[in-house]
């Protein structure tokens, strides 16, 4: 199979994989809003943030690197999963001993067994996340999308059956900790490699040098995400975090259905181009403006359907959640171009600057959130997608340089993307000022009837050539 065959089936694979991760959460996630409230979201979200932050050295530590690896043997696999597992083993007892110190800051004392136990996951996770490199590097994503389909239902099951039971907020940590475990050995169950711990740790030295930059810049932008979410409990309450959980989540779903999937297969494709710079700048500029014109009225719509979207899924006392999740969906802008500049520095050898540019956007975090305290939720919206512009202007400009991509280049391959959707923004505030009162769903669908005509419109005039391009991949695909 051809390396673009091959990369567009792990595309459709992948998306399967995170498609059904976000769809199986989503529909969770609704069930949980009507049952759970919004200080339990709350104080679970906070846990999880701060496990997610740790779990980028068990998970991903060695992930990026044995997929970019151009001769990886299983010297190197088995090497990589031995020492994941130490650090796994030192980063469960790390959190177990650090979660009493949280009360400090978050007033309620759940967090402290409620993030010990989520903390078990760690355990589980470690090599799951070896063998998922090893299906990446081989665009083995149909086991991938197989092992978080099976997964995430059964610890969706599991988590609704909790919250039926009137088991608040363990209905989370059972899904997730589920989720983590079944996904596991459903990963190991059907991998045709078997991995085996090992005392020679040698091959490792080999990974060390981009592992140790992937992962700065992995942690580093991991937790500013989660940073914002921990302090947000800490300074609005946990409340309030619940409010910004449910948006982040709205949007993260859509998210890990389309952009998730590219991303993750970007990285193995271009690593496969990085001997033949022009084949790799021409995959980079065509993945840039058919992302863009994917991704950018997915996002914008979401974020200005939000109120009517709330409303119809989580019901009223979820509404405050619709402020956060339509600037969150607007963020698009920058977010969606970063993916590119993200993956193309880091298979160029630039994985240092992706780091440095990571960290610099969380002290630019962490210098805003002492400064300003967060005093309200548009001053926390304000500082995260500040820091959101701030990430992809130094990522864009590294990438300009390093690669001799001109601003006019860049500007050229999103111009129509990013005029269909502003359009379609215009589009859908005037149809709602035009709108008479009604139910939700009536002013959903004319909504969304609105601003799909109105992109649709914009694409035959500013982006029939982008629009083409897309219909002939969309076409190759169905013919595969």
């Amino acid at each position: 199979m051809s390396l673009r065959r091959a990369a567009i089936s792990s595309v459709l694979w992948s998306a399967l994989e995170n498609g059904s991760i976000a769809l199986v959460s989503f529909l969770s996630l609704i069930i949980f809003a009507k049952l759970l409230s919004p200080s339990d979201f709350g104080v679970y979200s906070i846990a999880l943030a701060v496990i997610e932050v740790v779990g980028i050295f068990t998970n991903m530590f060695f992930h990026d690197a044995l997929v970019r690896q151009v001769n990886a043997t299983d010297e190197h696999f088995n090497s990589a999963l031995t020492f994941s597992i130490v650090i796994s083993i030192f980063s469960f007892v790390l959190l177990y001993a650090a979660f009493p110190f949280c009360t400090l800051l978050i007033d309620d004392h759940r967090i402290v067994v409620v993030g010990r136990m989520m903390a078990a996951g760690l355990l589980f996770s470690a090599p799951a996340a070896i063998l998922s490199a090893r299906q990446a590097r081989q665009f083995g994503f149909r086991l991938l999308a197989l092992r978080s389909l099976l997964g995430r239902i059964a610890g969706a099951t599991l988590g609704i059956l909790a919250a039926f039971l009137d088991f608040g907020i363990w209905a989370l940590v059972a899904q997730f900790l589920s989720m983590t475990i079944l996904g596991t050995i459903t990963l190991v169950a059907f991998s045709d490699w078997r991995p085996r711990l090992t005392t020679k740790l040698s091959p490792i030295f080999d990974l060390l040098e981009y592992s140790f930059g992937a992962v700065v810049s992995l942690a580093s932008n991991f937790l500013t995400k989660r940073a914002f979410i921990f302090f947000a409990g800490t300074f609005l309450g946990v409340e309030q975090a619940g409010y910004l959980s449910l948006a982040f989540r709205l949007v993260d779903t859509v998210w890990a259905i389309s952009a998730t999937a590219v991303s993750q297969v970007l990285l193995p494709t271009m690593a496969h181009l990085q001997q033949d710079a022009r084949r790799m700048l021409q995959a980079y500029e065509t993945a840039l403006g058919l992302g863009c014109l994917a991704l950018f009225p997915i996002f914008c719509g979401i974020g200005l359907i939000a109120p009517e979207l709330v409303l119809a899924l989580f019901g009223t006392k979820w509404l405050p959640a619709a402020e956060p999740a339509f600037w969150l969906g607007l963020l698009v802008f920058v977010q969606c171009p970063r993916i590119f500049c993200t993956s193309l520095l880091n298979v160029g050898g630039q994985v240092k600057t992706v780091s440095a540019v990571n960290l610099a956007t969380l002290i630019y975090m962490a210098l805003a959130i002492s400064l300003t305290r967060l005093p309200s939720i548009p001053w926390a919206l304000a500082t995260w997608c500040s820091s959101e512009v701030l990430n992809f202007l130094l990522l864009q400009y590294f990438t300009n340089r390093r690669f001799g991509i001109s601003l006019t280049r860049f500007v050229a391959d999103v111009a129509p993307s990013s005029i269909a959707a502003c359009l379609m923004i215009i589009a859908v505030k005037a149809a709602r000022a035009q709108i008479p009162e009604s139910g939700p769903l009536l002013v959903l669908a004319l909504l969304c009837c609105a601003g799909f005509l109105a992109n649709l419109l914009s694409l035959a005039v500013f982006g029939r050539k982008s629009t083409l391009q897309l219909a002939r991949t969309i076409l190759m695909v169905r013919a595969k």
